[in-house]
Order: C-alpha cells, then sequence, then structure tokens
C-alpha cells in the first residue's frame, strides 16, 4: 500500500487534482495523468489572456480537465508573460465506443472503478466495468508508463472484455488543439500517415523549435485502420468484434522527438527499434531502471503509512522531473507537471532541490548547477539591463537564464536568488568532496555575481557600514525593503566566496579585499534585545489583523486582502529569518533561534508551499516535537490534500524537496556538508514512527542510515573509511561494517 496512490471512485471535481498527482515522465518527456478517453463538455483549446499577477491569490480556470504533454526546454513567447513552457499536443488518447454510446466516466454507468500510480514502477494502471446503455458489460483495463529506460518512448494498453458479444470501435490519435494558458503556440501543425497503424504530427512552435510526435498502434489479428484528420487532430479508426469472456488487447507506442534533442535519432527509429521486444520486455527495463533510481534514494518509515506513501510520492516526483544529463534546463517549479508558474526556473532549484540529488545521487545534482553555469551570459544580460555589471541571476529564468517575471516586484527586487546560486555551487563542492568546482567550473559565475553586488550595494550618509535597499526577501509579502537580514547573510556568504576563488577567475587582489570588507560590514539587523530582525522596517510595519481579516483560514491570506494591505502589514508568506537560520545555523544561539520562532511565528501565513517545510526543521532544532510533526504534515500532505487542489495545476516540487529535507535534515537530524565536515546526526524521530532508514552519499561514500527510539546504525557501503558523528558521540565505520549508537543517553529533548 505504500507504494500505490490509489483513486478509487472518478470524481471531477478532483479530476485535475489525480491528473497532476498521477503524472508520468523519464526527464525528457512529460505527461498528466488525463484519462485516455477524455471528458465530455471539456475543450481544451479556450483561448483566454492570463495577465501577470500574484500567483498565490490566483484564480485559475474552472476546468474538469487538464492535458499536458511537456519536453522540458521547449518554450515560446507569451504576449504579455515572456517565456513559458509550451502544452505539447496530446497523444495518449484513446477512445471506445460500443453501440454508438462512448466511454465516458462522468457520464457513463461505470462500477469497479479504480485508477493507482504504483510509484515503485512509475506505472499507471486504471480499471472499470462499463454498462453500455444497450446493455453490454465490459471489463477495460488500462495501463501506461513512460519509459525510463528509453526516454522519448511512451507505451500504452488497453484490455477489453466483453461479457457478451460485442462490437467495439476504438479511436486513437493525436490532437495538437491544445493551449499553455490559454495561448496558441503553434505557427503549424501537420499530421501524415506513416502506415495502416501509425501516423505522425510535426508541430512548428513560436520558438522555432520543431516536434514530432509518432504514434502506432499495435492488436492481435489483422486489423485495417482508417484515418480522418482537420487542422488540429489526427486519428485512427476501426471496428473489432469481440466474443463473450475473450480478450482484446490493443498496444499504443509513441515516440517524441524534437530539435532540441541532443541525439539525432528520429521517432521512427525510437519506434522500430521499441519493436524488437514485447510490451513485457519493455515494462521490465523499465522497472529495472526504477528499481536503481529507488535503491538510492527510498526513505523508509516504519509505524505510519500516511508519512510513508507521501514520503514516496514527493520522491517519485524528484526522480521523474530531472532532466538526466542535461544542463540546459533544471527542473520548473511545477515539476513539468502543469503550467501555472510558466515552466520557468526560481530559487526553489538551489534551496529546496539541489539537497535531495547532492545526497542521493550528485550526477543529477551536477546538471542543477552545471545550468546555472550555463546561463551565466543571461545572467549578465539581466544584471546589464539594470545598469550594473558582473551578473544577476534573474527571479524567474528561462531556458537560456533571461528574466521572464511578469511582475516588477519580484524581478527588480527579490534579488536574493543570485547569491542563492552561489550558495548552491558551494553546497555541491562541498558534498561531494570536489572542491576545485569552485575554482574552476563556476569560477567565474561567483566573481561575476560578486562584481554586481559591489554595484547594487549602498553606502548611506553618514554610516560605516554598507547597505543593501529596496529588496524583497524570502517573505514575499515585504516587497520593498532594506538590509532584508536573508539576504544580507547570503550576500556576505557569496562575497566572502568570490574573495577565495577570485584570482582564480581574473579577479585582482584589489577587488577581492573589496569583496571580503563588504562581506565584513554588511550588516544583520537586530534589535536591542538581540532579536533578528527580518529587515530594518519590520516593526514599523502595521500589523496584520488576522483575526479580523483572515475570515476562511482554508484560503491563503493574500486571497483575502488586498497586494496594499499585505505590503504594508507584519505578515509573511513564508520563513525569511527562520529561513536564514536554517541554512546558516552556526551563525545563532539556541536563544536567538528560539526568540526568531516565537516571534515570527504569529505573524506568518503560510501561504506559500516553501513555508511549512523550514518550520518543520526548525522546530525539530529546537525540539519542538509536537509543532515539529504539525508542520510535517502540512509539509508531505500538500499534493495529497485534493480538498484544497492538491496537484491540480502540477506537483509542488519545491515542497517535495522540503519534504525529503524534513525527514533528512529534521528528524535524522544530518547537518549538512556546509555545516559539517563529517556525517553528523541528531535524530528525533516522531512518535509514530519506529524505524526510519534511508541512504545517501557522503562526500563520495554511499552510507544507509538505520534509526530507531534505541539506536543510530551507519553503515559504510564505500571502500574507504567513514568519520561520522551521532550526537556527542564520534565514530568510525570501516568499508561495509555498520557501527550501531545508543541513543537513550544522546538526546537532550
Amino acid at each position: 500500500m505504500s507504494w500505490l496512490l490509489t483513486e478509487s471512485a472518478f470524481n471531477p471535481k478532483t479530476a485535475k487534482a489525480y491528473e497532476g498527482l498521477f503524472t508520468q515522465g523519464s526527464g525528457y518527456l512529460h505527461v498528466r495523468g488525463s484519462l485516455e478517453e477524455h471528458l465530455s463538455d471539456c475543450p481544451q483549446n479556450i483561448d483566454r489572456l492570463r495577465k501577470p499577477t500574484n500567483v498565490t491569490a490566483e484564480r485559475f480556470p474552472e476546468t474538469k480537465s487538464k492535458w499536458g504533454t511537456y519536453v522540458p526546454g521547449i518554450y515560446g513567447p507569451h504576449p504579455l508573460l515572456n517565456w513559458e513552457l509550451i502544452n505539447l499536443p496530446w497523444f495518449l488518447g484513446i477512445a471506445l465506443y460500443v453501440d454508438g454510446e462512448k466511454l465516458d466516466m462522468e457520464l457513463g454507468c461505470i462500477r469497479d472503478y479504480k485508477r493507482e500510480l504504483c510509484l515503485r514502477t512509475a506505472t499507471l494502471t486504471r480499471g472499470l466495468t462499463w454498462c453500455t446503455k444497450s446493455g453490454k458489460t465490459l471489463k477495460i483495463f488500462f495501463k501506461r508508463f513512460a519509459s525510463a529506460a528509453r526516454p522519448q518512448l511512451f507505451i500504452q494498453r488497453v484490455r477489453v472484455i466483453p461479457l457478451q458479444d460485442t462490437t467495439i470501435v476504438v479511436h486513437s490519435g493525436i490532437d495538437a488543439d491544445v493551449r499553455t494558458n490559454g495561448h496558441n503556440h503553434f505557427r503549424s501543425v501537420d499530421f501524415s500517415r506513416t502506415g495502416n497503424n501509425s501516423l505522425c504530427c510535426t508541430v512548428l512552435t513560436d520558438g522555432n523549435d520543431t516536434v514530432w510526435i509518432e504514434t502506432c498502434l499495435l492488436a492481435d489479428g489483422a486489423i485495417s485502420w482508417d484515418w480522418q484528420r482537420d487542422d488540429r487532430r489526427a486519428e485512427l479508426e476501426t471496428k473489432v468484434e469481440i466474443q463473450a469472456g475473450a480478450e482484446f488487447v490493443l498496444e499504443k507506442r509513441s515516440a517524441v522527438c524534437t530539435t532540441r534533442d541532443l541525439t539525432n535519432v528520429t521517432c521512427r527509429e525510437i519506434l522500430d527499434a521499441a519493436f524488437q521486444h514485447t510490451y513485457e520486455e519493455l515494462h521490465a527495463e523499465h522497472c529495472a531502471v526504477w528499481e536503481e533510481r529507488w535503491n538510492r534514494s527510498d526513505v523508509q518509515i516504519e509505524g505510519d503509512d500516511t508519512s510513508q506513501l507521501a514520503m514516496r510520492c514527493a520522491i517519485y516526483h524528484l526522480l521523474r522531473a530531472h532532466v538526466p544529463n542535461d544542463p540546459r534546463v533544471a527542473i520548473d517549479a511545477k515539476g513539468y507537471a502543469g503550467e501555472a508558474y510558466f515552466g520557468r526556473f526560481f530559487w526553489d532549484t538551489e534551496m529546496y532541490l539541489l539537497p535531495f540529488y547532492l545526497y542521493t545521487d550528485p550526477e543529477r545534482a551536477r546538471t542543477l548547477v552545471g545550468f546555472r553555469i550555463r546561463t551565466l551570459p543571461g545572467a549578465k544580460e539581466t544584471a546589464a539591463s539594470y545598469g550594473y555589471g558582473g551578473a544577476k541571476y534573474p527571479w524567474e529564468a528561462d531556458r537560456d537564464g533571461h528574466d521572464s517575471c511578469p511582475n516588477w516586484q519580484y524581478a527588480d527586487h527579490e534579488i536574493h536568488v543570485t547569491a542563492d546560486v552561489v550558495y548552491g555551487f558551494a553546497h555541491y563542492a562541498a558534498a561531494t568532496g570536489e572542491e576545485s568546482f569552485l575554482t574552476t567550473e563556476c569560477a567565474e559565475a561567483i566573481v561575476e555575481t560578486a562584481r554586481y553586488w559591489l554595484q547594487r550595494i549602498d553606502w548611506r550618509k553618514g554610516e560605516k557600514h554598507p547597505s543593501i535597499l529596496g529588496v524583497m526577501g524570502p517573505d514575499e509579502y515585504s516587497p520593498i525593503t532594506n538590509n532584508n537580514s536573508y539576504t544580507n547573510r547570503m550576500v556576505k556568504f557569496a562575497l566572502s566566496l568570490a574573495a577565495q576563488v577570485g584570482p582564480h577567475a581574473g579577479a585582482s587582489s584589489e577587488e577581492c579585499k573589496q569583496f571580503l570588507h563588504v562581506a565584513e560590514l554588511l550588516p544583520i539587523p537586530r534589535r536591542e534585545d538581540g532579536l533578528v530582525l527580518q529587515c530594518e522596517e519590520f516593526e514599523k510595519l502595521a500589523e496584520p489583523r488576522f483575526d479580523e481579516l483572515w475570515i476562511d483560514r482554508s484560503l491563503p491570506f493574500a486571497a483575502q486582502v488586498s497586494q496594499e494591505r499585505l505590503y504594508r502589514s507584519k505578515c509573511l508568506k513564508q520563513a525569511d529569518v527562520l529561513m536564514m537560520m536554517m541554512l546558516f545555523p552556526k551563525d545563532f544561539t539556541e536563544w536567538e533561534i528560539q526568540a526568531a520562532w516565537d516571534y515570527y511565528l504569529p505573524y506568518t501565513t503560510h501561504d506559500s508551499s516553501l513555508s511549512a517545510g523550514v518550520h518543520a526543521i526548525i522546530a525539530c532544532r529546537l525540539g519542538l516535537r509536537e509543532q515539529a510533526w504539525e508542520f510535517w504534515k502540512k509539509t508531505c500532505g500538500l499534493d495529497l490534500d485534493l480538498r484544497q487542489g492538491g496537484a491540480a495545476e502540477g506537483i509542488h516540487i519545491a515542497n517535495a524537496g522540503a519534504s525529503w529535507q524534513v525527514a533528512i535534515f529534521g528528524f535524522a537530524g544530518m547537518a549538512s556538508a556546509l555545516e559539517s565536515d563529517i556525517l553528523t546526526l541528531r535524530p528525533d524521530l516522531p512518535d509514530s514512527w519506529t524505524q526510519l532508514s534511508f541512504p545517501i552519499v557522503w562526500k563520495g561514500h554511499q552510507v544507509r542510515i538505520d534509526i530507531t527510539r534505541e539506536q543510530c546504525s551507519v553503515t559504510n557501503c564505500s571502500d574507504r573509511l567513514l568519520k561520522f558523528a551521532v550526537w556527542d558521540e564520534r565514530g568510525f565505520a570501516k568499508p561495509g561494517e555498520t557501527v550501531k549508537i545508543p541513543l537513550r543517553n544522546h538526546n537532550p529533548y
């Protein structure tokens, strides 16, 4: 059960949420979990103009279903919103008709319905019994997967077993009459019939990419397929007579290629290679790849099936959404499962996503930091557009690193992302042990961002320290503030690192001294009693009046008040000072962290999906076990909460990364490689968890951690001696050795 996400009854009100949750992908290709036969009265070609707005409070169109076919890197221009990930033609369509009636989950008489996504094998299945109006009864089973072994191949299978002699009519094809955020990105669409049982769709996008999708239908016996087409759709059609109790099996194999591909293989070549194998063989090789992925990353939780399933759901989407061996793209904010954030890349990459890959599969982490290195020219252009030298990484980056943020508040003022990128570089180097990475591949990017910071700071009259003015920190409800603590601390980190690596990127000794001088003098604002202030002005803002204005706590605060009220009130969208303290724990005493918790928590709305995870980790570090548990439940259950929309507009992929971090950095208490030179654990499991086990990679060591209430076991799976610490006890594990540390006398809480 802890591997299966199950929809036990179809409900059009939750269909979109399941579509997002059931998204399948190979890294190269991602497809939402929409029904093969689609729903009636649910067009996918509605034109609308989506305007710049606060996405947190944005209301999306009420539709029962939203198709989604995405190839990372295929972008197009929007008339108002710059560049966005394009929703490509829907190729999974398979419609079944009996006596003129179409299978329809909403209008038909359906029994015994169950749809399940097996996270372990990344396979989506659906079973049902269809009772037609003409008196026929059919058992129907769907199964599909995006091949992990052949990333450009998608496989579907349908089995139909009628209880009476039945004639079914099958329609299956490709539908290019789709929109992206209400916008048409296709300059031209062309269809060709490539065989009796196959057809191809060729699309030229307004981003000047060509996309080919070829699909082929396989069934037992000699079946003749007719075809029909119009400007935006093409499909194959056949009629099959099935005897009572017999089984009709239809396979649909589809291949996708684009002009952005790193190889020159064609759709036909992909399909021809797949034709050499049976369905069972293709599925087996796919499952083998996923088994290897899970061996590297599975977090096992005993005693709590709900947490276990949520944890695996998060890891599944983290594994699915990553594009292997392609630093030309990162992971967009909806995990290639929806269009709410236009397929763009945020600070999520470094803060929420990178750690999972760093400590489970460093090669995957390299593509994420590689994306920032590759897009340095775009960051330089962004800095120049503001009149600065150096490099300013954009708040919302497109595939080339250009700023595609439609809202000036974020684009102009949420500048901490530039330092976050450098933090990500340093985290990669520390976690992998590749210290030379900082002085070689990313040295130029580090120095160019430092040059930007030297021009972005201000020296106010009468003050002996520099300031960073007019910024938006992680709390996006305080838009233009001075000396935001999180931003300043990140910049201090980035400038200090630039001073170290500068000589390797052509920075003069005088320039490096400037980097270090500014880093040392940038202030972290504090109140007289020592409380770390979010920014200089925070205490002068208005009280938020939550009891009066936040009427419906099931909705974001931002959805119930105006933006100008948000911007003048003491209301936090997400962790800000606490986020800084999570990343730089050695900078602050326990008293300072507790004081920040007590002060900022009552003002925090948690309107952002990024908030609960940080609070859970801080609560773990403070020994606030009940609060940690409550925030964990909010974190891990976000996409599974169908009542609140869940993943209807796509996966909250940063929150998926946060879920992993809460388990590893929170309940297991693992210190990051930037915090500790040796593997350090301070475990404290929730009451309902009897065991927490997970693999990690620590500076090149393959390690297995097993934590119970009584002990913490560290298994060294590498060929080198491993140093580690569990609470205050240090130890060594020889290659292949498991060392067990009792916990009863170590946990101070």
